[in-house]
Protein backbone atom coordinates (compact mmCIF):
# COMPACT_ATOMS: atom_id res chain seq x y z
CA UNK A 1 0.00 0.00 0.00
CA UNK A 2 2.67 2.14 0.88
CA UNK A 3 4.56 1.38 -2.37
CA UNK A 4 1.25 2.59 -4.84
CA UNK A 5 0.64 5.62 -2.79
CA UNK A 6 4.48 6.47 -3.44
CA UNK A 7 3.85 5.62 -6.95
CA UNK A 8 0.74 7.91 -7.28
CA UNK A 9 2.78 11.07 -5.14
CA UNK A 10 5.58 10.50 -7.24
CA UNK A 11 3.60 10.87 -11.00
CA UNK A 12 2.14 14.51 -9.64
CA UNK A 13 3.77 17.59 -10.25
CA UNK A 14 5.59 19.39 -7.77
CA UNK A 15 4.86 22.43 -8.96
CA UNK A 16 1.33 23.90 -7.13
CA UNK A 17 0.06 25.73 -10.46
CA UNK A 18 0.57 22.72 -12.86
CA UNK A 19 -1.30 20.53 -10.24
CA UNK A 20 -4.02 22.97 -10.48
CA UNK A 21 -4.50 22.30 -13.92
CA UNK A 22 -3.95 19.17 -13.25
CA UNK A 23 -7.16 19.27 -11.39
CA UNK A 24 -9.31 21.35 -13.87
CA UNK A 25 -8.78 18.98 -16.94
CA UNK A 26 -9.74 15.99 -14.54
CA UNK A 27 -12.67 17.76 -13.27
CA UNK A 28 -13.62 18.88 -17.01
CA UNK A 29 -13.32 15.25 -18.10
CA UNK A 30 -15.29 14.07 -15.10
CA UNK A 31 -18.16 16.57 -16.40
CA UNK A 32 -18.05 15.48 -19.71
CA UNK A 33 -18.44 11.43 -18.28
CA UNK A 34 -21.06 12.16 -16.33
CA UNK A 35 -22.98 13.83 -19.05
CA UNK A 36 -22.19 11.03 -21.58
CA UNK A 37 -23.31 8.33 -19.11
CA UNK A 38 -25.94 10.50 -18.35
CA UNK A 39 -27.12 11.01 -22.23
CA UNK A 40 -26.62 7.29 -22.72
CA UNK A 41 -28.96 5.85 -19.69
CA UNK A 42 -31.66 8.43 -21.03
CA UNK A 43 -31.50 6.81 -24.57
CA UNK A 44 -31.55 3.64 -22.91
CA UNK A 45 -34.43 4.14 -21.05
CA UNK A 46 -36.36 6.02 -24.25
CA UNK A 47 -35.11 2.75 -26.30
CA UNK A 48 -36.81 0.47 -23.45
CA UNK A 49 -40.22 2.46 -23.60
CA UNK A 50 -40.27 2.93 -27.64
CA UNK A 51 -39.97 -1.06 -27.55
CA UNK A 52 -42.17 -2.02 -25.18
CA UNK A 53 -44.67 0.82 -24.63
CA UNK A 54 -47.66 0.90 -26.75
CA UNK A 55 -47.42 2.31 -29.88
CA UNK A 56 -49.49 5.43 -29.67
CA UNK A 57 -49.20 9.06 -29.97
CA UNK A 58 -51.97 9.58 -26.74
CA UNK A 59 -50.65 9.82 -23.37
CA UNK A 60 -52.46 7.38 -20.74
CA UNK A 61 -54.22 8.23 -17.87
CA UNK A 62 -51.69 7.64 -15.48
CA UNK A 63 -49.44 10.24 -17.16
CA UNK A 64 -52.06 12.79 -18.06
CA UNK A 65 -52.95 12.77 -13.70
CA UNK A 66 -49.34 12.84 -13.05
CA UNK A 67 -48.85 15.81 -15.06
CA UNK A 68 -52.25 17.70 -14.89
CA UNK A 69 -53.09 17.20 -18.19
CA UNK A 70 -57.43 17.49 -17.85
CA UNK A 71 -59.58 16.67 -20.16
CA UNK A 72 -59.73 19.29 -22.42
CA UNK A 73 -62.62 21.78 -22.94
CA UNK A 74 -66.09 21.29 -24.45
CA UNK A 75 -66.18 22.35 -28.50
CA UNK A 76 -68.44 25.49 -28.41
CA UNK A 77 -71.19 24.45 -31.21
CA UNK A 78 -73.52 27.32 -32.83
CA UNK A 79 -76.96 26.86 -31.39
CA UNK A 80 -79.00 25.38 -33.94
CA UNK A 81 -83.00 24.15 -33.94
CA UNK A 82 -81.38 20.90 -35.91
CA UNK A 83 -82.80 17.35 -35.42
CA UNK A 84 -80.19 15.89 -33.56
CA UNK A 85 -80.59 18.53 -31.28
CA UNK A 86 -83.98 17.37 -30.60
CA UNK A 87 -82.84 13.90 -30.12
CA UNK A 88 -79.96 14.98 -27.04
CA UNK A 89 -80.59 13.52 -23.68
CA UNK A 90 -81.05 15.37 -21.03
CA UNK A 91 -77.57 14.83 -19.79
CA UNK A 92 -76.77 17.04 -23.22
CA UNK A 93 -75.20 14.27 -24.49
CA UNK A 94 -76.38 12.36 -27.82
CA UNK A 95 -77.48 8.69 -27.75
CA UNK A 96 -74.22 6.38 -29.10
CA UNK A 97 -74.69 5.59 -33.08
CA UNK A 98 -73.60 2.50 -34.55
CA UNK A 99 -73.04 -1.29 -33.18
CA UNK A 100 -75.97 -3.80 -33.02
CA UNK A 101 -76.65 -6.24 -35.92
CA UNK A 102 -76.37 -5.21 -39.68
CA UNK A 103 -79.22 -6.31 -41.90
CA UNK A 104 -78.36 -9.20 -44.15
CA UNK A 105 -77.22 -7.72 -47.62
CA UNK A 106 -80.11 -7.84 -50.28
CA UNK A 107 -77.49 -8.20 -53.37
CA UNK A 108 -76.57 -11.78 -52.64
CA UNK A 109 -78.12 -14.79 -54.29
CA UNK A 110 -80.32 -16.55 -52.09
CA UNK A 111 -79.88 -20.61 -51.77
CA UNK A 112 -82.92 -22.60 -50.76
CA UNK A 113 -82.64 -26.34 -48.58
CA UNK A 114 -85.74 -27.38 -47.50
CA UNK A 115 -85.79 -29.54 -44.14
CA UNK A 116 -89.17 -31.37 -44.05
CA UNK A 117 -90.62 -33.56 -42.37
CA UNK A 118 -90.94 -37.85 -43.26
CA UNK A 119 -94.03 -38.44 -45.37
CA UNK A 120 -95.55 -40.75 -42.98
CA UNK A 121 -95.51 -37.64 -40.25
CA UNK A 122 -97.33 -35.43 -42.65
CA UNK A 123 -100.09 -37.34 -43.82
CA UNK A 124 -103.20 -35.88 -43.13
CA UNK A 125 -101.70 -32.55 -42.26
CA UNK A 126 -102.02 -29.25 -44.55
CA UNK A 127 -98.94 -27.03 -44.78
CA UNK A 128 -99.97 -23.34 -43.61
CA UNK A 129 -96.48 -21.77 -43.40
CA UNK A 130 -93.28 -21.65 -43.33
CA UNK A 131 -90.68 -21.33 -40.90
CA UNK A 132 -87.41 -19.66 -42.61
CA UNK A 133 -84.08 -19.66 -40.60
CA UNK A 134 -81.36 -17.25 -43.09
CA UNK A 135 -77.48 -17.73 -42.42
CA UNK A 136 -74.60 -16.15 -44.50
CA UNK A 137 -72.90 -18.82 -45.69
CA UNK A 138 -69.42 -19.43 -47.96
CA UNK A 139 -67.73 -21.75 -50.47
CA UNK A 140 -64.09 -20.78 -51.34
CA UNK A 141 -63.86 -18.88 -54.73
CA UNK A 142 -64.96 -21.03 -58.12
CA UNK A 143 -63.20 -20.41 -61.61
CA UNK A 144 -65.21 -20.58 -64.17
CA UNK A 145 -64.12 -21.42 -68.16
CA UNK A 146 -65.73 -18.41 -69.87
CA UNK A 147 -66.32 -19.70 -73.65
CA UNK A 148 -66.52 -16.38 -76.44
CA UNK A 149 -68.49 -18.04 -78.97
CA UNK A 150 -68.54 -16.82 -82.33
CA UNK A 151 -70.65 -17.97 -85.42
CA UNK A 152 -69.26 -18.75 -88.71
CA UNK A 153 -71.29 -17.65 -91.53
CA UNK A 154 -70.46 -18.83 -95.18
CA UNK A 155 -72.40 -17.91 -98.24
CA UNK A 156 -74.12 -21.50 -99.56
CA UNK A 157 -72.22 -20.52 -103.34
CA UNK A 158 -68.69 -19.41 -101.70
CA UNK A 159 -68.98 -16.27 -102.99
CA UNK A 160 -66.82 -15.11 -100.43
CA UNK A 161 -64.40 -16.16 -97.56
CA UNK A 162 -66.72 -16.92 -94.22
CA UNK A 163 -67.48 -14.36 -92.26
CA UNK A 164 -67.09 -14.15 -88.43
CA UNK A 165 -67.56 -11.47 -85.28
CA UNK A 166 -64.02 -9.59 -84.10
CA UNK A 167 -62.94 -10.79 -81.12
CA UNK A 168 -62.48 -8.07 -78.36
CA UNK A 169 -59.67 -6.26 -77.57
CA UNK A 170 -58.01 -9.12 -75.15
CA UNK A 171 -56.41 -7.11 -71.78
CA UNK A 172 -53.48 -9.53 -72.37
CA UNK A 173 -53.49 -11.67 -75.80
CA UNK A 174 -53.23 -15.62 -75.53
CA UNK A 175 -52.69 -15.36 -72.26
CA UNK A 176 -56.06 -17.47 -71.43
CA UNK A 177 -57.33 -15.75 -68.55
CA UNK A 178 -60.01 -13.16 -68.71
CA UNK A 179 -59.43 -9.63 -67.29
CA UNK A 180 -61.81 -10.69 -64.02
CA UNK A 181 -58.95 -12.60 -63.20
CA UNK A 182 -56.36 -10.21 -63.29
CA UNK A 183 -58.25 -7.88 -60.78
CA UNK A 184 -58.38 -10.93 -59.12
CA UNK A 185 -54.62 -11.43 -58.68
CA UNK A 186 -54.04 -7.62 -58.26
CA UNK A 187 -56.64 -6.97 -55.49
CA UNK A 188 -55.46 -10.22 -53.72
CA UNK A 189 -51.58 -8.49 -53.51
CA UNK A 190 -52.14 -5.39 -53.01
CA UNK A 191 -55.29 -4.81 -51.17
CA UNK A 192 -55.18 -8.10 -49.71
CA UNK A 193 -51.75 -8.37 -49.13
CA UNK A 194 -51.32 -11.92 -50.96
CA UNK A 195 -47.65 -12.68 -52.69
CA UNK A 196 -48.34 -14.27 -55.62
CA UNK A 197 -46.84 -17.59 -54.47
CA UNK A 198 -49.68 -17.30 -51.65
CA UNK A 199 -51.84 -16.82 -54.32
CA UNK A 200 -50.95 -19.69 -56.48
CA UNK A 201 -51.51 -21.76 -53.61
CA UNK A 202 -54.59 -20.86 -52.66
CA UNK A 203 -56.65 -21.10 -56.10
CA UNK A 204 -54.60 -24.46 -56.40
CA UNK A 205 -57.35 -25.42 -53.76
CA UNK A 206 -59.86 -24.51 -55.76
CA UNK A 207 -59.06 -26.48 -58.85
CA UNK A 208 -56.51 -23.99 -60.61
CA UNK A 209 -52.82 -24.17 -61.00
CA UNK A 210 -51.47 -20.97 -62.39
CA UNK A 211 -47.98 -20.49 -61.61
CA UNK A 212 -46.49 -17.73 -59.73
CA UNK A 213 -44.30 -16.52 -63.20
CA UNK A 214 -47.19 -16.33 -64.88
CA UNK A 215 -49.23 -14.06 -62.23
CA UNK A 216 -46.18 -11.86 -62.47
CA UNK A 217 -46.39 -11.23 -65.72
CA UNK A 218 -50.35 -10.77 -65.26
CA UNK A 219 -49.25 -7.71 -63.35
CA UNK A 220 -47.32 -6.29 -65.22
CA UNK A 221 -49.30 -6.36 -68.07
CA UNK A 222 -51.99 -4.37 -66.48
CA UNK A 223 -49.78 -2.37 -64.61
CA UNK A 224 -48.54 -1.23 -68.44
CA UNK A 225 -52.24 -0.25 -69.11
CA UNK A 226 -53.10 1.37 -65.74
CA UNK A 227 -50.16 3.86 -66.15
CA UNK A 228 -52.76 6.07 -68.16
CA UNK A 229 -55.22 6.33 -65.31
CA UNK A 230 -52.21 6.99 -63.31
CA UNK A 231 -51.23 9.76 -65.70
CA UNK A 232 -54.89 11.38 -65.71
CA UNK A 233 -54.99 11.29 -61.91
CA UNK A 234 -51.79 13.59 -61.90
CA UNK A 235 -53.03 15.93 -63.91
CA UNK A 236 -56.09 16.30 -61.50
CA UNK A 237 -53.60 16.61 -58.56
CA UNK A 238 -51.31 19.20 -60.48
CA UNK A 239 -54.83 21.12 -60.98
CA UNK A 240 -54.96 21.34 -57.34
CA UNK A 241 -53.56 24.36 -55.62
CA UNK A 242 -53.05 22.29 -52.55
CA UNK A 243 -51.14 19.15 -52.46
CA UNK A 244 -49.47 16.69 -49.17
CA UNK A 245 -46.65 15.24 -50.31
CA UNK A 246 -44.96 12.56 -48.22
CA UNK A 247 -42.31 9.48 -48.67
CA UNK A 248 -41.89 5.99 -47.21
CA UNK A 249 -39.39 3.07 -47.29
CA UNK A 250 -39.94 0.16 -48.95
CA UNK A 251 -37.45 -2.91 -49.41
CA UNK A 252 -35.63 -3.53 -53.03
CA UNK A 253 -33.23 -6.20 -54.04
CA UNK A 254 -30.04 -4.64 -54.67
CA UNK A 255 -28.97 -6.06 -58.23
CA UNK A 256 -25.06 -4.99 -57.22
CA UNK A 257 -24.99 -7.26 -54.47
CA UNK A 258 -26.56 -10.73 -54.35
CA UNK A 259 -29.06 -11.93 -51.80
CA UNK A 260 -29.06 -8.15 -50.25
CA UNK A 261 -32.00 -5.89 -50.07
CA UNK A 262 -31.71 -1.81 -49.69
CA UNK A 263 -33.75 0.79 -48.76
CA UNK A 264 -36.54 2.35 -51.77
CA UNK A 265 -39.13 4.83 -51.54
CA UNK A 266 -42.54 5.35 -52.41
CA UNK A 267 -43.31 9.13 -52.79
CA UNK A 268 -47.14 10.19 -52.12
CA UNK A 269 -48.91 13.38 -53.65
CA UNK A 270 -52.18 13.87 -52.44
CA UNK A 271 -54.67 16.41 -52.85
CA UNK A 272 -57.53 16.45 -50.29
CA UNK A 273 -59.82 18.49 -51.74
CA UNK A 274 -59.64 16.78 -55.28
CA UNK A 275 -59.86 13.26 -53.68
CA UNK A 276 -56.75 11.74 -55.46
CA UNK A 277 -53.33 10.77 -54.53
CA UNK A 278 -50.64 9.30 -56.76
CA UNK A 279 -47.87 7.04 -55.71
CA UNK A 280 -44.14 7.13 -57.36
CA UNK A 281 -40.77 4.37 -56.69
CA UNK A 282 -37.35 5.89 -56.44
CA UNK A 283 -34.34 3.70 -55.27
CA UNK A 284 -33.30 6.66 -53.53
CA UNK A 285 -34.76 9.70 -51.31
CA UNK A 286 -33.31 12.30 -53.25
CA UNK A 287 -35.31 15.58 -53.62
CA UNK A 288 -35.43 15.97 -56.89
CA UNK A 289 -38.36 13.45 -57.72
CA UNK A 290 -40.76 15.89 -55.87
CA UNK A 291 -39.03 19.25 -58.04
CA UNK A 292 -39.11 17.05 -61.15
CA UNK A 293 -43.15 16.51 -59.90
CA UNK A 294 -44.31 19.96 -60.15
CA UNK A 295 -43.86 21.79 -63.36
CA UNK A 296 -41.85 24.87 -63.39
CA UNK A 297 -44.72 27.30 -63.78
CA UNK A 298 -47.61 25.51 -60.83
CA UNK A 299 -48.19 27.45 -58.29
CA UNK A 300 -50.06 26.47 -54.83
CA UNK A 301 -49.61 25.18 -51.48
CA UNK A 302 -47.66 21.98 -50.69
CA UNK A 303 -47.53 20.52 -47.28
CA UNK A 304 -44.68 17.93 -46.28
CA UNK A 305 -42.84 16.73 -42.86
CA UNK A 306 -40.05 18.02 -41.31
CA UNK A 307 -37.09 15.74 -43.89
CA UNK A 308 -34.17 18.10 -44.42
CA UNK A 309 -34.68 17.61 -48.56
CA UNK A 310 -37.74 19.46 -48.72
CA UNK A 311 -36.37 22.84 -47.74
CA UNK A 312 -33.74 22.87 -50.69
CA UNK A 313 -36.52 21.30 -53.24
CA UNK A 314 -38.61 24.30 -52.66
CA UNK A 315 -36.14 27.08 -52.15
CA UNK A 316 -36.22 27.70 -55.56
CA UNK A 317 -39.73 27.62 -55.91
CA UNK A 318 -41.03 30.87 -55.54
CA UNK A 319 -44.52 30.08 -56.48
CA UNK A 320 -44.90 27.19 -54.28
CA UNK A 321 -45.69 28.00 -50.29
CA UNK A 322 -44.27 25.62 -47.83
CA UNK A 323 -46.10 24.54 -45.16
CA UNK A 324 -45.04 21.44 -42.72
CA UNK A 325 -47.18 19.56 -40.36
CA UNK A 326 -47.98 19.75 -36.51
CA UNK A 327 -48.62 16.27 -35.96
CA UNK A 328 -44.49 15.65 -36.16
CA UNK A 329 -44.20 18.67 -33.81
CA UNK A 330 -46.83 16.97 -31.09
CA UNK A 331 -45.37 13.47 -31.64
CA UNK A 332 -41.52 14.95 -30.51
CA UNK A 333 -43.96 16.77 -27.28
CA UNK A 334 -45.27 13.58 -26.39
CA UNK A 335 -41.99 11.69 -26.68
CA UNK A 336 -40.52 14.14 -24.35
CA UNK A 337 -43.93 13.84 -21.80
CA UNK A 338 -43.62 9.98 -22.02
CA UNK A 339 -39.65 10.41 -21.48
CA UNK A 340 -41.05 12.06 -17.82
CA UNK A 341 -39.57 15.42 -18.92
CA UNK A 342 -42.22 18.13 -17.23
CA UNK A 343 -41.30 20.99 -19.32
CA UNK A 344 -43.06 19.79 -22.23
CA UNK A 345 -46.36 19.83 -20.20
CA UNK A 346 -47.21 23.61 -21.51
CA UNK A 347 -46.24 22.83 -25.09
CA UNK A 348 -48.65 19.48 -25.11
CA UNK A 349 -51.34 21.41 -23.41
CA UNK A 350 -51.13 24.36 -26.47
CA UNK A 351 -50.76 21.55 -29.68
CA UNK A 352 -53.96 20.02 -28.10
CA UNK A 353 -55.82 23.81 -28.12
CA UNK A 354 -54.66 24.02 -31.57
CA UNK A 355 -56.18 20.68 -32.86
CA UNK A 356 -59.33 21.48 -30.72
CA UNK A 357 -59.80 24.64 -32.70
CA UNK A 358 -59.91 22.22 -35.76
CA UNK A 359 -62.29 20.67 -34.47
CA UNK A 360 -64.54 23.73 -33.44
CA UNK A 361 -64.33 24.31 -36.66
CA UNK A 362 -64.88 21.40 -38.36
CA UNK A 363 -67.96 20.59 -36.51
CA UNK A 364 -69.14 24.27 -37.09
CA UNK A 365 -69.44 23.06 -40.69
CA UNK A 366 -67.30 26.46 -41.80
CA UNK A 367 -65.96 26.89 -45.40
CA UNK A 368 -62.01 27.45 -46.31
CA UNK A 369 -62.27 31.15 -45.84
CA UNK A 370 -64.22 31.25 -43.01
CA UNK A 371 -61.75 28.94 -41.46
CA UNK A 372 -59.01 31.11 -42.39
CA UNK A 373 -60.43 33.82 -40.56
CA UNK A 374 -61.03 31.33 -37.34
CA UNK A 375 -57.92 30.44 -37.27
CA UNK A 376 -56.24 33.82 -37.66
CA UNK A 377 -58.38 34.84 -34.61
CA UNK A 378 -58.44 32.00 -32.47
CA UNK A 379 -55.29 30.26 -32.94
CA UNK A 380 -52.55 32.71 -33.77
CA UNK A 381 -52.46 33.82 -30.11
CA UNK A 382 -51.69 30.14 -28.86
CA UNK A 383 -49.26 29.83 -31.38
CA UNK A 384 -47.62 32.86 -30.49
CA UNK A 385 -47.42 32.01 -26.84
CA UNK A 386 -46.16 28.41 -27.92
CA UNK A 387 -43.63 30.05 -29.73
CA UNK A 388 -42.32 31.97 -26.64
CA UNK A 389 -42.12 28.64 -24.74
CA UNK A 390 -40.33 26.99 -27.49
CA UNK A 391 -37.72 29.66 -28.10
CA UNK A 392 -37.44 29.95 -23.71
CA UNK A 393 -36.93 26.29 -23.81
CA UNK A 394 -33.85 27.01 -26.26
CA UNK A 395 -31.83 28.00 -23.65
CA UNK A 396 -33.26 25.79 -20.45
CA UNK A 397 -33.69 22.96 -21.77
CA UNK A 398 -31.97 19.80 -20.95
CA UNK A 399 -28.65 20.17 -23.81
CA UNK A 400 -30.08 16.27 -24.84
CA UNK A 401 -32.76 14.59 -24.77
CA UNK A 402 -36.31 14.38 -26.58
CA UNK A 403 -37.36 17.71 -25.09
CA UNK A 404 -33.83 19.20 -26.51
CA UNK A 405 -35.01 17.36 -30.38
CA UNK A 406 -38.82 19.19 -30.18
CA UNK A 407 -37.54 22.55 -29.17
CA UNK A 408 -34.77 22.02 -32.05
CA UNK A 409 -37.26 21.13 -34.55
CA UNK A 410 -39.81 23.71 -33.61
CA UNK A 411 -37.27 26.43 -33.48
CA UNK A 412 -35.71 25.98 -36.97
CA UNK A 413 -39.13 24.86 -38.55
CA UNK A 414 -41.64 27.65 -37.34
CA UNK A 415 -42.16 29.53 -39.81
CA UNK A 416 -43.46 26.21 -41.88
CA UNK A 417 -45.37 25.04 -38.79
CA UNK A 418 -47.35 28.28 -38.08
CA UNK A 419 -48.25 29.26 -41.59
CA UNK A 420 -51.53 26.65 -42.51
CA UNK A 421 -52.97 29.69 -39.42
CA UNK A 422 -52.21 32.44 -42.16
CA UNK A 423 -56.06 34.27 -42.94
CA UNK A 424 -55.61 33.06 -46.64
CA UNK A 425 -54.61 29.20 -45.69
CA UNK A 426 -58.36 27.31 -44.78
CA UNK A 427 -58.03 24.94 -47.09
CA UNK A 428 -54.42 23.98 -45.35
CA UNK A 429 -54.83 20.86 -42.94
CA UNK A 430 -53.33 21.43 -39.73
CA UNK A 431 -51.03 18.17 -40.30
CA UNK A 432 -50.10 15.64 -43.19
CA UNK A 433 -51.54 13.07 -41.58
CA UNK A 434 -54.14 12.21 -44.68
CA UNK A 435 -51.36 11.08 -46.47
CA UNK A 436 -49.71 9.15 -44.21
CA UNK A 437 -52.50 6.63 -44.07
CA UNK A 438 -52.35 6.33 -48.02
CA UNK A 439 -49.13 4.21 -46.97
CA UNK A 440 -50.69 1.87 -44.74
CA UNK A 441 -51.82 -0.84 -47.27
CA UNK A 442 -47.79 -0.51 -48.63
CA UNK A 443 -46.45 -1.72 -45.08
CA UNK A 444 -48.81 -4.24 -44.77
CA UNK A 445 -47.90 -5.32 -48.10
CA UNK A 446 -44.28 -4.84 -47.22
CA UNK A 447 -44.58 -7.80 -44.40
CA UNK A 448 -45.92 -10.05 -46.64
CA UNK A 449 -43.79 -9.82 -49.78
CA UNK A 450 -40.79 -8.94 -47.96
CA UNK A 451 -39.35 -6.79 -51.23
CA UNK A 452 -39.65 -5.46 -54.54
CA UNK A 453 -37.87 -7.54 -56.62
CA UNK A 454 -35.76 -5.53 -59.14
CA UNK A 455 -35.25 -1.84 -59.31
CA UNK A 456 -36.96 -1.73 -62.89
CA UNK A 457 -39.96 -3.18 -61.38
CA UNK A 458 -40.87 -0.52 -58.73
CA UNK A 459 -42.95 1.22 -60.90
CA UNK A 460 -45.71 -1.13 -61.13
CA UNK A 461 -46.41 -1.62 -57.34
CA UNK A 462 -46.50 2.18 -57.89
CA UNK A 463 -49.38 2.32 -60.28
CA UNK A 464 -51.43 -0.26 -59.24
CA UNK A 465 -50.95 0.99 -55.33
CA UNK A 466 -52.34 4.49 -56.85
CA UNK A 467 -55.54 2.81 -58.47
CA UNK A 468 -56.45 0.83 -55.28
CA UNK A 469 -56.01 4.28 -52.73
CA UNK A 470 -57.90 6.06 -55.37
CA UNK A 471 -60.80 3.70 -55.29
CA UNK A 472 -60.55 3.50 -51.18
CA UNK A 473 -60.44 7.10 -51.52
CA UNK A 474 -64.37 7.46 -53.51
CA UNK A 475 -65.37 4.18 -51.81
CA UNK A 476 -65.90 2.14 -54.97
CA UNK A 477 -64.51 -2.03 -54.54
CA UNK A 478 -61.29 -2.43 -56.46
CA UNK A 479 -61.34 -5.54 -57.82
CA UNK A 480 -64.61 -4.63 -59.58
CA UNK A 481 -63.27 -1.40 -61.03
CA UNK A 482 -60.06 -2.99 -62.09
CA UNK A 483 -62.14 -6.03 -64.12
CA UNK A 484 -64.05 -2.92 -65.16
CA UNK A 485 -61.62 -0.64 -66.46
CA UNK A 486 -58.66 -3.21 -68.14
CA UNK A 487 -60.83 -4.28 -71.27
CA UNK A 488 -61.87 -0.52 -71.69
CA UNK A 489 -58.23 0.61 -71.66
CA UNK A 490 -57.27 -2.49 -73.93
CA UNK A 491 -59.29 -1.12 -76.36
CA UNK A 492 -59.11 2.61 -76.19
CA UNK A 493 -56.68 4.95 -77.93
CA UNK A 494 -54.69 8.06 -76.38
CA UNK A 495 -57.85 9.99 -76.98
CA UNK A 496 -60.39 7.43 -76.14
CA UNK A 497 -59.36 6.81 -72.89
CA UNK A 498 -61.28 9.21 -70.90
CA UNK A 499 -64.04 9.22 -68.29
CA UNK A 500 -61.90 5.60 -66.60
CA UNK A 501 -60.75 7.30 -63.45
CA UNK A 502 -62.22 5.32 -60.55
CA UNK A 503 -64.21 8.84 -59.73
CA UNK A 504 -65.93 8.24 -62.91
CA UNK A 505 -67.04 4.37 -61.82
CA UNK A 506 -67.90 6.00 -58.72
CA UNK A 507 -70.61 7.90 -60.43
CA UNK A 508 -71.86 4.80 -62.91
CA UNK A 509 -72.19 2.46 -59.56
CA UNK A 510 -73.45 5.17 -57.66
CA UNK A 511 -77.53 3.89 -57.58
CA UNK A 512 -76.80 0.71 -59.53
CA UNK A 513 -75.48 -2.38 -58.27
CA UNK A 514 -71.68 -3.10 -58.75
CA UNK A 515 -70.70 -5.00 -61.37
CA UNK A 516 -67.41 -6.14 -63.11
CA UNK A 517 -68.57 -6.42 -66.48
CA UNK A 518 -68.45 -10.61 -66.83
CA UNK A 519 -71.16 -12.69 -67.44
CA UNK A 520 -72.58 -14.90 -64.14
CA UNK A 521 -71.13 -18.47 -64.40
CA UNK A 522 -74.14 -20.45 -65.58
CA UNK A 523 -73.64 -22.88 -62.29
CA UNK A 524 -74.50 -19.52 -60.44
CA UNK A 525 -77.73 -19.12 -62.50
CA UNK A 526 -79.18 -22.51 -62.21
CA UNK A 527 -78.36 -23.18 -58.31
CA UNK A 528 -79.62 -19.78 -57.36
CA UNK A 529 -82.34 -17.61 -56.97
CA UNK A 530 -82.31 -13.99 -56.85
CA UNK A 531 -83.48 -12.15 -53.92
CA UNK A 532 -86.32 -9.74 -54.89
CA UNK A 533 -84.24 -6.68 -54.65
CA UNK A 534 -81.42 -7.77 -57.02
Amino acid sequence: MITEKSHLTDSLPADVTALQAMVRTLQSELKISNLRCARLEYKMRDLIRRIYDAKSEKLNPAQRLLFGILDEAPIELPATSTASNDKQTSTGLTKKRGGGRRPKPENLPVRRRVIDLPAEQTKGLVKIREEITEQIEYRPSRFYRLQLVRPVYAHPKKAHAPVVAALPPQVIPQAGVGPGFIAHVLTAKYVDHLPLYRQERIDARGGVWIGRQARCRYVEAAAHLLITIRAQLIERILRSRYVQVDETFTKLIDPDRRGRSRDAYLWGYHAPHEKVVVFEFTPTRSGTIVYDFFPEKWSGVVQTDGAAMYPSVFKHRPNITHIECVAHLRRYVIDALKSDERQAVPLYKDISELYRLERVAKDRGLTDEQRGYFRHAKAKPVLKRLQAQFRELEHTAPPTGNLREAVTYANNRWAHLSGYAKAGFGHVHIDNNRMEDKFRPTKVGLRNYLFIGHPAAGWRSAVVYTVVANCKLVGVNPENYIAWVLPKLAAATNKTATGLLPHDYALLTEHDEEDTGEDTPPETLTDCEPSPSS
